[in-house]
């Protein structure tokens, strides 16, 4: 790609994202729309098709494979519900519910590499679009169109599929916004229901809570992760190397994209909890990266993996990464760890400055991810027991045998 076209398409990504800050609005007349891109049983579901074999690239040129077994008694217990980001290129101001190559590839590079502990389930949802963004189309009802569809499939998934099973929900950019709404307007106000949340990995959407508090903010009774094994709780972050987001960052900062009103930035700020330390890998990252070329704008911004040589690839101690705070931002810093002479490719910023990693930010630290979600999904079936043998302790001491 020459450097005119790169420009182009870094512009064309920038107002895309831009649109990001529109948020949501009143309720439209459109009727919620969605098919199920992810689902048990689905013929060419690509969160859970597809091979998961992994090659560990070492900075020497060494590797090894590596294949994650399936986790028969979590999947049999939890379910995962995610909402993938901003990818559609159709010209409407509103997707239409093609299965468009874009989504199948993003739920897969976001997706699939938690699915061998979960049941996972996704909805391809109308969400807007670039044609709107550029064209100015995105009124409060294109917006709503949006989520509704979002909320269309889960109140399907919770009225038929779920069956009282633990849930983790998974979204990033755009779909951490309609998970955040989703939250707010039913976890949050249903003590039962938000006894099945086991997490809420809400990646690249800023999540609000008050300056040193944990809870608050977005959601009145989700906390932030503060453990591995903590079940009910959020795990979000956007990632930016090195030097704070700018004042115009669109990630990190109280008002940038996604934020709701209302939200004093001298009282509130942007929640970053990190899986690099949640998982005890002290601030190293895991990424995990699908080889496969990505179709569509995107795919001219992101590192060519095809010659890997294996359908999953993994750089271990390239990158370390830490919550930070300055200048009213908080954010995900990378770093890299190696000099040049390490061959593997770097996270970047394509976008700029103001968009950090946001393009990558969910696959960077993917293998930290998909840990920190294993160990609550055991946490919570752990906890599941214990309270099925509590409560036949207390049946037999109503019922003593005679």
């Amino acid at each position: 790609m020459n450097r005119n076209a790169k420009r182009l398409l870094v512009a064309t990504l920038g107002l895309v994202l831009a649109a990001l800050a529109l948020g949501t609005g009143p309720a439209g007349a459109a009727e919620p729309e969605f098919r199920w891109l992810c689902k048990p049983g689905r013929a060419g579901d690509p969160c859970a098709g597809g091979s998961l074999l992994t090659k560990r690239v070492l900075a020497d040129g060494s590797s090894s494979t590596s294949k994650p077994r399936t986790l028969k008694k979590l999947r049999s217990r939890v379910d995962c519900f995610y909402v993938y980001p901003t990818v559609s290129g159709q010209p409407g101001p509103n997707a239409d519910l093609s299965e468009d190559p874009e989504i199948d590839a993003i739920a897969r590079q976001q997706a699939a590499r938690f699915s061998p502990g979960c049941r996972m389930f996704a909805p391809i949802y109308r969400q807007y679009t670039i044609a709107a963004i550029l064209g100015g189309g995105i009124s409060d009802e294109v917006a709503e169109t949006a989520y509704d569809g979002v909320k269309a499939a889960w109140r399907r998934y919770l009225t038929r599929f779920n069956k009282g099973r633990g849930i983790v929900l998974i979204g990033h950019s755009q779909g951490t916004g309609h998970l955040k709404r989703l939250i707010s307007e039913t976890f949050d106000r249903k003590p039962k229901l938000r006894k099945r949340l086991v997490a809420a990995v809400l990646i690249g959407g800023n999540v609000i809570v008050p300056k040193g508090r944990k809870v608050g903010g977005n959601f009145r009774k989700i906390p932030a992760c503060a453990k591995a094994t903590q079940t009910g709780c959020v795990i979000a972050y956007s990632g930016y190397l090195k030097d704070p987001p700018p004042p115009s960052a669109l990630f990190g900062r109280v008002g940038g994209a996604l934020s709701e009103a209302g939200f004093d930035p001298d009282r509130y700020e942007i929640l970053c909890v990190n899986p690099a330390r949640l998982d005890g890998s002290r601030g190293i990252l895991k990424p995990l990266y699908d080889t496969g070329r990505f179709p569509g704008v995107y795919g001219g911004l992101l590192p060519d993996l095809t010659g890997v040589g294996a359908p999953w690839a993994s750089f271990p101690g390239l990158y370390s990464a830490a919550c930070r705070q300055q200048d009213g931002a908080s954010w995900l810093g990378v770093d890299v760890l190696t000099d040049d002479s390490d061959p593997r490719p770097r996270i970047g910023e394509p976008l700029g400055r103001d968009w950090g990693t946001h393009l990558t930010e969910v696959n960077d630290a993917a293998g930290n991810l998909v840990a920190v979600v294993t160990r609550q999904e055991k946490a919570y079936v752990k906890s599941l027991k214990k309270a099925k043998k509590g409560k036949k302790a207390k049946g037999k001491k109503r019922h003593p045998r005679r």
